[in-house]
């Protein structure tokens, strides 16, 4: 066993929390390790057959990855506590999140029935999920968790971004000032970095790639 291993293994949560949240890799493995059983007791209770049980654990670990760097010793919460709550809102907005995908799926089969007359698949072929919507899913549900940290107005000007507008058609399709659209589009960005750290970190843990 690694000497460093064997030191970090002999301290307390509180302080692996510490050398975690500093960018200690080693310790943040050790977190994850030890508070996998609770992932997996939280993870047990919501996840169904929209998603492999493989996926709730790694949505789990997410939650928890968050409760390390959020946590503050000087709260009233130890941090098992504290990781509890953060593993069981990420899993249960995950699972807000397939819900979302599953009615679009769908929605989307619907509206391709009563386009052709001819087209008669049953249940099952609209349930069906595609190699290429589930290869990222993971990092699908990472981006989209960024954009609910949007407000209404803030989402309309992304999607118009996504879409191909420039910042001055966005700025006169929604009668906003240009300056609203910069920092819009700025902040999504900043989000969206801060999604992304998370989700390489979360990667380098599970074995994926960074």
């Amino acid at each position: 066993m690694n000497r460093n291993i064997y030191i970090l293994r002999r301290l307390n949560t509180n302080r692996l929390v510490k050398l975690s949240q500093v960018g200690d890799k080693e310790a943040m493995g050790i977190i994850l390790e030890k508070f996998e059983p609770m992932i997996k007791s939280v993870v047990s209770k919501y996840y169904g057959a929209w998603a492999d049980f493989e996926d709730f654990v790694q949505i789990g670990f997410v939650g928890l990855m968050q409760a390390v760097f959020n946590y503050d010793e000087n709260s009233n919460s130890k941090f098992s506590t504290f990781a509890y709550l953060n593993i069981s809102s990420e899993v249960k907005s995950f699972v807000t999140y397939l819900n979302r995908q599953k009615n679009k799926v769908l929605t989307e089969a619907i509206s391709i029935e009563n386009t052709y007359d001819d087209f008669n698949e049953g249940f099952e072929y609209y349930l069906k999920d595609p190699e290429n919507q589930t290869k990222n899913l993971l990092l699908n549900y990472v981006i989209d968790s960024a954009l609910i940290e949007l407000n209404e107005d803030e989402t309309d000007i992304v999607n118009l971004w996504f879409d191909g507008f420039s910042y001055k058609e966005i700025s006169k399709k929604l009668i906003v000032k240009q300056k609203k659209v910069d920092n819009t589009i700025q902040k999504l960005k900043k989000i969206l970095q801060t999604k992304k750290d998370l989700y390489q970190n979360l990667m380098f843990f599970i074995g994926g790639e960074e």
